[in-house]
């Protein structure tokens, strides 16, 4: 036998997949783990408990498309679209609705596929089912909701055309100027949604006129009202309808970039992309092709591909359902009718759920859900890549249904990627790409996980818990001052035993105060808990235990490796920060000393402990794990084995 020692330094490759069962010579295999649940990953290489979540208030037990409303730093929201509905929360008083907008176009069945893009005051809201819409903040209490309207003047409504019927179909017209126009089709080319429409005539002297269609007749015959004078009453070869309305349908896809409004795609002309004049967001007039004019050009592949989503970084990136590419810029060549081009660079496809940017690339789920992937511009190959950031945990990606990403913040210097999984749990990524970090967590509660959204560098959720026989949709606030879920903190002027969490009726609830964990008790059916101790100050909230397992240890021994052999841990020693509570295999570490004055909180330590373990196994891992609503933080482990 031998006894032998390893030394787990780091776990920044974050939790491995059971793929990777037999890679031990994976430098991954080195600085991963089997499991990492209910933890965080540190930019330091250690994982720490995960931060709990603050109680805000009730929603309905709806399904939410939750997305965040940034005017400046001091004034913030958070938009909650439900069914015929948008809620408005402010940062600044989260626990309340700030404003309700019912009669909204949109529909349960739209929820999730809302696509919104925002500059100054103004949101941007599309479906390819529903007409645009415009979200206007006009103070910091009130937004109101309206049709997005394309700039009209002289008769004209300066929005993008296209032509849907067949090429060889022309339109007469009865007349060259004024209202009561008849205009007829060579062939069926009109349906009653025409009516309120317009039409881009162009005439056989080159002019441009816009008919006002004020009624339908029949699927040739329409009656208008022309912008201009035509040259004369000939048939009209050259004529276009809406690209969006009622008929054709409206866009799929949509973002500012290079001081113009784009949309991708349409339900009908899924390949398109339709810019505004620079600078002008409601004006889509082609004109003569001048720089600043509107671009309206088709991504021209081999096949169709359905514009998935847009992305503003460092070029316009372009997301299709068979695809991702880009649209070349620089400072000296701005976007401009005269030099646009779409660029393909990879062919993997992507989803619904729209794209991120995080450390320097675009994140995005390939079509099938897959993969994770990154779009990352290569100074090397003056290209883009699409590498899987979730190679090594592929297990960690479900179904993904909302995706969200989170720099720095003022209690925390790591970065963080979280994607919900349809069965409610979290997948974590953490990535520092200088120092070549990069990791996954997985993050339960109790309950599910259904919405998430980046406030000012705040994260908020919508869970959807059973609370005392019934379900209960929440809000919460992701934060590291928190250790349990769905938690209230409260104060007392005076310590008292008594205290209210009226969100959570009949419910086994966790108290922690200071640095004590006070123990699980059950409220009653309005919320009250009842305590052994008289406290001044009180954490209650639903308990989640963070546990960390780590890789079963593989040695070189003389007559070769240990894989497949026995072994038993005989001792561990946990190299632990700014830590109150922790066990290793079921054995609780003792924190506080003989020597201590018990009459006094315990305070967290940060120092190396060590604990003896017995029995024998197979693989020889180590599941480290907390029962306190505490503090805790492991910087690495020592295992000392023998084979």
């Amino acid at each position: 036998m031998a006894l032998l020692r390893q030394f787990y330094t780091n776990f920044t490759a974050g939790e491995l997949s059971p793929l990777l069962s037999s890679r031990i010579d994976a430098e991954a295999y080195k600085n991963g783990a089997s499991r990492l649940n209910n933890v965080r990953l540190r930019a330091q290489g250690g994982v720490t408990r995960r931060p709990g979540t603050k109680y805000l208030q009730t929603l309905s037990n709806i399904a939410y498309q939750t997305e965040a409303y940034i005017y400046d730093e001091d004034e913030a929201y958070l938009l909650l679209f439900s069914n015929t509905r948008l809620d408005i929360v402010s940062a600044a008083n989260p626990t309340a609705i700030l404003q309700s907008i019912t009669s909204c176009p949109w529909l349960t069945a739209h929820i999730g596929d809302l696509v919104v893009a925002q500059s100054g005051d103004t949101m941007i809201i599309v479906n390819p089912n529903i007409a645009i819409k415009k979200l206007t903040r006009t103070s910091a209490t009130n937004f109101a909701l309206a049709d997005y309207e394309f700039d009209t003047s002289d008769g004209k409504r300066y929005q993008p055309y296209h032509k849907f019927a067949a090429s060889s179909i022309t339109i007469t017209p009865s007349g060259t100027s004024g209202s009561g126009i008849t205009l007829t089709a060579s062939s069926s080319a009109f349906e009653s949604g025409h009516n309120g429409e317009y039409l881009r005539l162009v005439d056989s002297a080159n002019t441009v006129v816009h008919a006002l269609i004020t009624g339908y007749t029949s699927a040739t015959v329409v009656t208008a009202t022309l912008s201009g004078a035509i040259a004369n009453t000939d048939a009209i070869d050259l004529w276009s309808e809406p690209v969006f309305s009622s008929i054709r349908g409206y866009p799929r896809s949509v973002t500012f970039h290079d001081q113009r409004l784009i949309f991708g795609g349409s339900r009908d002309l899924p390949n398109f992309l339709f810019m505004s004049k620079a600078g002008e967001f409601f004006n889509f007039d082609v004109g003569t092709g001048l720089d600043d004019e509107s671009i309206q050009v088709q991504i021209a592949e081999n096949q169709v591909s359905e514009i998935k989503a847009l992305a503003s970084f460092r070029h316009l990136s372009v997301f299709t359902s068979e695809q991702e590419l880009y649209v070349p810029t620089s400072e000296n060549k701005p976007l401009a009718p005269s030099t646009i081009s779409v660029k393909r660079q990879t062919s993997f496809g992507s989803s619904s759920v729209q794209p991120k940017d995080f450390d320097g690339a675009t994140l995005f789920l390939t079509k099938a859900k897959g993969a994770v992937r990154e779009f990352i511009y290569s100074d090397l190959s003056q290209g883009y890549n699409s590498d899987a950031i979730n190679l090594l945990a592929q297990h960690m990606t479900g179904v993904p249904v909302d995706m969200e990403t989170q720099t720095e913040s003022s209690d925390q210097i790591e970065g963080y990627m979280y994607l919900i999984n349809s069965d409610g749990h979290m997948a974590v990524f953490m990535s520092i790409r200088k120092e070549s970090l990069n990791g996954w967590t997985e993050y339960q509660t109790n309950g599910s996980f259904k919405n998430i959204s980046n406030v000012n560098r705040q994260i908020y959720l919508v869970a959807e818990r059973t609370i005392n026989s019934s379900t209960v949709t929440s809000l919460e606030l992701l934060s590291n001052d928190y250790h349990t879920d769905m938690a209230s903190q409260l104060t007392n002027g005076s310590a008292t035993t008594s205290y209210q969490v009226a969100h959570l009726p009949s419910t086994a609830v966790v108290v922690r105060s200071g640095n004590y964990s006070l123990g699980t008790f059950t409220t009653d059916g309005s919320g009250n808990v009842t305590l052994t101790d008289a406290v001044q100050s009180v954490e209650i909230g639903l308990a989640y235990t963070p546990t960390i397992t780590t890789l079963p240890p593989e040695f070189q021994l003389d007559d070769g490796v240990s894989v497949g052999q026995k072994r038993r841990i005989v001792r561990a020693v946990l190299d632990l920060y700014s830590t109150l509570d922790v066990k290793a295999k079921g054995t609780k570490i003792l924190i506080r000393n003989v020597t201590d004055d018990f009459s006094n909180e315990p305070s967290a330590i940060t120092a190396r402990k060590e604990v003896y373990l017995l029995g024998w196994s197979d693989d020889g891992k180590v599941t480290i794990t907390q029962d306190e609503p505490l503090d805790f933080s492991l910087n690495g482990i020592l295992l000392e084995v023998e084979i």
